[in-house]
C-alpha cells in the first residue's frame, strides 16, 4: 500500500511531530512510504530525508525537497506538475493545524482516506471546554471547571474572577482551551497567581478554561484504537518531574518517568479502561486516541482529556501501552492503516 506520511506543521509541537514521523519511518513495514513535511511557516515539501534528518529537523534544509501544492477538487497533492500517488494518509502532526480538525477537514474535502479521528472529534477534543461538556452529558466525571473568552474577560474581568473563585477551590489549573501538550498551562493557588495565569494562557488562545486541581493525583493514561468497536490498552502511570505534566516535563526533563503497566489496583485499572472506551465513543473518536485520567487519594476517577493525535515516538505513551500488550510498533502502524482504509462514513 502507498502511504503518505505528513509531519511537521505550523505548531508549537513541530519538533515532537518530526520525532514521531522518524519513528514511523524506521518501523513501517510492507508499505511504500512517501514523506511530506510541512515547515513551521507552512510550506509543504516531499522530502527524501532519512529518519535521522527528519527527527533532528534537518529535512527542512534538504536541497532535494520538492514543493507540493494541493488540488482539492481532484483530491490530489501536486508535485512537479503531477498528482502524487498514494492510498492512505498517515498524519503525525500534533497540536494546532494538524490535530484540531483543520488538516482532517482538508483531507475529507479531498475525499482521501487517512489515519485517525475525523474532523468533528478532532476539533471537539482539541477544545477542552467542549470536551468537558460532552463528558458531562455522558456521565463521565471531570473536576469542576469554568471557561470564558478573552472578550468576556476584558469586558467583565472582576465578574469572571469572582465567578472562578466562587465556584472552584484552590489550587486551579488555568489552560488555553485550544492548545496541545500542556502549552500555556499554569497551576495557581492565589488570586494574584490566577490573574497571572490567565494572562499567560491568553498568549496561546482567546478562550480559557480553569479547572479545579485534584490533590496529589495519580496521573493515568490509556491508549485506545479502533473504529466502531475500539479496544483499550493496559493503563500506564506518569511520574512527572515537575509539579504537573507540562510541556517541559513531557519532552525535556529526563527525570519524568512512565510506569507501564501502571502500578495500580487491577479493579481500578479496569474501571479506567472502561471509562476510556466510553469517552472515546462519546466523542466519536476513530483510529486512535490517548485518554488521560487523574485519580485522587480515595480512588475517585476524573477524566482529564482526550488526545486524538498523541505522540507516536518509540517512547511515547500511546505505542508503549500497546507494545506492553504484545503488539509491536510495526504491527500497530499496520492496524492504524487498516482502520483508516476500512473506515465507513
Amino acid at each position: 500500500m502507498k502511504v503518505l506520511l505528513i509531519f511537521g506543521g505550523k505548531s508549537s509541537e513541530f519538533e515532537v511531530s518530526c520525532a514521531s514521523a522518524a519513528s514511523v519511518i524506521r518501523n513501517i513495514r510492507g508499505h511504500e512510504l512517501t514523506k511530506l513535511g510541512i515547515t513551521k511557516d507552512g510550506k509543504w515539501f516531499v522530502t527524501d530525508s532519512g529518519a535521522d534528518d527528519v527527527q533532528n529537523c534537518k529535512w527542512v534544509t534538504n536541497e532535494s525537497n520538492r514543493p507540493v501544492t494541493v488540488d482539492v477538487s481532484n483530491g490530489a497533492f501536486i508535485i512537479d506538475g503531477e498528482a502524487l500517488k498514494f492510498d492512505v494518509v498517515f498524519p503525525v502532526i500534533h497540536g494546532r493545524n494538524g490535530e484540531d480538525g483543520r488538516l482532517q477537514g482538508l483531507l475529507e474535502m479531498m475525499n482521501v482516506k487517512y489515519v485517525g479521528c475525523r474532523l468533528l472529534s478532532s476539533a471537539v477534543c482539541m477544545d477542552k471546554a467542549y470536551t468537558n461538556l460532552i463528558f458531562e452529558a455522558n456521565g463521565i466525571k471531570h473536576t469542576p471547571w469554568v471557561s470564558f473568552t478573552q472578550y468576556e474577560y476584558e469586558k467583565n474581568k472582576d465578574l469572571i474572577l469572582d465567578n472562578i473563585v466562587g465556584r472552584l477551590k484552590y489550587p486551579f489549573f488555568v489552560k488555553p482551551s485550544n492548545a496541545g501538550s500542556s502549552v500555556g498551562i499554569t497551576k495557581c493557588d492565589s488570586y494574584e497567581g490566577l490573574i497571572a495565569a490567565i494572562d499567560e494562557a491568553l498568549k496561546f488562545d482567546s478562550k480559557i478554561i480553569v479547572e479545579q486541581a485534584v490533590k496529589n493525583p495519580l496521573e493515568i493514561e490509556v491508549s485506545v484504537m479502533g473504529n466502531e468497536e475500539p479496544v483499550a490498552s493496559c493503563t500506564g502511570r506518569i511520574k512527572a518531574a515537575n509539579d504537573f505534566y507540562d510541556y517541559e516535563a513531557k519532552y525535556i526533563n529526563a527525570a519524568s518517568e512512565t510506569i507501564v503497566p501502571a502500578d495500580i489496583d487491577r479493579n481500578l485499572s479496569e474501571k479506567i479502561r472502561k471509562i476510556a472506551i466510553a469517552a472515546y465513543k462519546a466523542c466519536e473518536c476513530r483510529g486512535l486516541s490517548r485518554v488521560d485520567f487523574l485519580v485522587d487519594d480515595s480512588g475517585e476517577i476524573f477524566i482529564n482529556e482526550i488526545n486524538t493525535l498523541p505522540g507516536f515516538t518509540n517512547i511515547s505513551m500511546f505505542p508503549k501501552l500497546f507494545i506492553a500488550e504484545g503488539i509491536s510498533y510495526s504491527e500497530l502502524i499496520n492496524k492504524l492503516i487498516d482502520y483508516a482504509v476500512s473506515y465507513r462514513e
